[in-house]
Formats: C-alpha cells, structure tokens, sequence
C-alpha cells in the first residue's frame, strides 16, 4: 500500500490519550473484530467500513510479523459501498411504470402520480436484491500508519469523506478518539509548551492588506465558523515562507539546530479570505515568479496550497502542503537504495526498506512541523511587529 511505496499522500492525527505501549496480538485482535466484512464491521447507509490488513484489498489477516514495524502499525481501512447508478435507477422505474400501464389498461382510471409512486417502490426494491447478491459493489481502500512512538495516526487519504468513516471506526475498535492535526491544532500544541496560550487566544489574523472596509484584521472565511479556529495561521505560515524566500533566504534554521532549504514549485492555490473575489490556481514550474501570482496576494488573498520540495538532513521531498489542514499529497520520498519490494512481509530485504519508509515519513512530517514553529516563534512573539510591517511593505512593492 502507499505508505511502503510510490508517493505518499496523508492526513494526520493525534491519539487523544496515547497509544498502547505495547503492539502484540491483543491489539491486533480488535483489529480483527472489525476488519470488513466481520459482524462488527460499521454499517450505514448501505456501506460497511472496517479494517484491512494492509498487503493488498482483500487482506484481512492480522499478525505481529506482519502489520508491526519498528513501533508503528500498519495496516488499512476500507470502504465498501453499494449504490445503482442513477441512470440504470431510472430505466428500473421507468420499466416497472410501463408495465403498470400495460396491466391497468394503459392507467385508465388510475392517478398517475399514484403509478410512479408504486414503480419508484418496486424499482427499489428490485435494487435492493441486487444489492444483497453483491452488484453494484464499488471498494475503496486507504492506508493506515498508527505511530505509537508520537501518538499519530497517519491515514492515506485526504477528502472529507473518508475522514468522516474513520472516526467512528477507531472510536469503536480500540475504544480512542482522534483529533486532526491541522495548523491550528499544532499552534495550541506549540503554544502550550512554550507558555504562550493566552497570546495564541487573543491572536486575530493578519490583515497584510486591509480590506477598505476593514479594522486591521480579517475574518478569514473559511474558519470564521469556528471562532476558536487558529487554522488561519497555515495561510499566514505560507505567505511568510514566500515573504522570507523571496526577500531574504531560501535556508530556514530550525529550532533542533538543523536547517531546511525550501523551493516553493509547481502549484499554487491563492484565495479571497474575505470571499469576494473568488480563487486562483497557478500551475508551472515557479508559480511565485509569475506576475499574476503576485498581484493575488497584493489584492489581499492568501495561499492555500502550495507545492514545496524540502531538503533537510541529506534528505530531499517534493509534495503539495494544504495549509489549513497540513495534509500532505503526492509527496515524492527520497529513493531508497537496495533490492527489495518494499512491501514489509517477512525478515529480509523488504522489511527494512519498509521500515526505512516509515522512517522517512516521519522526518518529512517532522521536518514540516519544525518549519512552522519557526514561523509560530515569531507569530506570538513581540518581533511579529516587524515581520509583519517588512511583509506589509514587500506587498506594496510593484
């Protein structure tokens, strides 16, 4: 599965409580009482969620040689869905309409509404047996990484919607709550162990271009229905980066005394926080060169998304950062060389390829994370003044 190889794409999580300390068989085993297709797998919806063991689809064994990795677990969730295309769904009422009106004399005497009504019902039903003999099946699989080391659960996919089956699924499984590690969540996690909470409460976002209607701040759209939320602050971190490797470095230090050298390249997102003047999507090789990108962020809209290749400690990583949320997508690992699948089964080759995987994965979120508390250092401290009057000034320049 993606996590042992090809590109990387996660969410992130934190284990509200902690992780077991130990992985053995007594933790796979709730694994297996809710892998798919088990009684107690989640059903809704005509959908049935539940764990996977990792290898391939249709994988539901479980076992320590297999699903533990240095201290991680891993394995997958999939969602297992039934639904008629709508198109075929039609043509079913349709032919059990028609056959209504050959047997009541082409619906002399009858309402018509009430002859829809009951060929609707016997369409349904039609698809309902279809559905119990196992047509219309579609699968989707995403990978889970449970790092017991730092209390993460990193799960291969990035939508709503499949975020939304995972809650309910570990909450039931191993009796834990998740919380997603957006930009917010880890400026509370950075601010509480630096003593600098009740700055972080008080904070407003940053209005780098004030709205003529403005009072020197903004209410950010997207998080404005959260008056908690200090997920604006990975749009702030965004035009920093770009601020500080535009004007001033393109090598950041980083508080465990290493350094990370940062490309902002192929991808960028921009949008209006104050939704009025809508979104823009540039793509190229250096798309904060280009004279269109710069003149969003003069009229006030912040970065989104971004694509980053990152360099730290000898190793390199090329993906696409989602600023709210800090999700990562299509992230390039470094190769790792050697012969070997990668794929973690057995003692050998493979294994510690798939290990050296996970390793890999941690430093690339590790190192993203330390380059926002560079950013968060400067955010809630007194210095923010002037980085946000030099960010100010570079704005206005033409």
């Amino acid at each position: 599965m993606a996590f042992l190889s090809g590109t990387v794409s996660f969410s992130r999580f934190h284990v509200v409580g902690g992780s077991p300390k130990r992985l053995d068989d007594n933790l796979l085993e709730k694994l297996r009482k809710y892998r798919i297709g088990g009684q107690r797998a989640l059903q809704a919806n005509q959908e049935d969620v539940g764990w996977i063991g990792g290898r391939h689809l249709l994988d539901r064994e479980f076992d320590t040689e297999k699903n533990v990795l240095l201290d991680c677990l891993h394995f997958g969730m999939r969602i297992d869905a039934s639904r008629v295309p709508p198109d075929l769904m039609r043509a079913y009422v349709q032919e059990e309409l028609d056959a209504l009106y050959r047997g009541n004399g082409n619906g002399n005497g009858h309402h018509p509404g009430r002859l829809k009504r009951q060929a609707t019902e016997a369409a349904r039903r039609r698809a309902d047996q279809e559905i119990k003999e196992g047509r219309f099946r579609r699968f989707r699989q995403s990978p889970v990484l449970w790092d017991t080391r730092d209390d993460v659960l990193y799960l291969g996919a990035t939508t709503p919607a499949i975020l939304e089956r995972l809650y309910p699924l570990f909450k039931e499984s191993v009796h834990k709550k998740l919380e997603p590690m957006t930009a917010g969540f880890q400026a509370y996690a950075w601010a509480e162990e630096h003593g600098r909470t009740r700055v972080l409460e008080n904070l407003k976002p940053a209005a780098f271009v004030k709205h003529p209607n403005g009072n020197g701040h903004i209410d950010v759209f997207w998080t404005a229905h959260d008056t908690t939320s200090r997920d604006y602050l990975g749009n702030e971190f965004l035009l920093w980066l770009w601020y500080t490797l535009s004007e001033r470095t393109d090598t950041i230090s980083l508080s465990d005394d290493t350094e990370a050298a940062v490309v902002i390249v192929k991808q960028l997102t921009l949008e209006c926080p104050w939704a009025e003047t809508g979104k823009e999507v540039i793509t190229c090789e250096g798309p904060t060169q280009l004279p269109e990108s710069r003149r969003a962020i003069q009229s006030g809209k912040l970065p989104r998304k971004v694509g980053l290749i990152i360099s730290r400690q000898g190793e390199q990583y090329e993906f696409t950062l989602q600023a709210e949320t800090f999700n990562i997508s299509s992230a390039n690992l470094p190769k790792i060389e050697g012969n070997g699948n990668g794929n973690g089964n057995g003692n050998g080759n493979g294994r510690v390829r798939a290990e050296e995987r996970v390793e890999q994965i941690r430093h690339l979120a590790e190192t993203v994370d330390l380059l926002f508390s560079t950013f968060l250092k400067q955010r809630l401290s007194s210095d923010w003044a002037n980085d946000f009057e030099a960010i100010k000034s570079w704005l206005r320049m033409s």
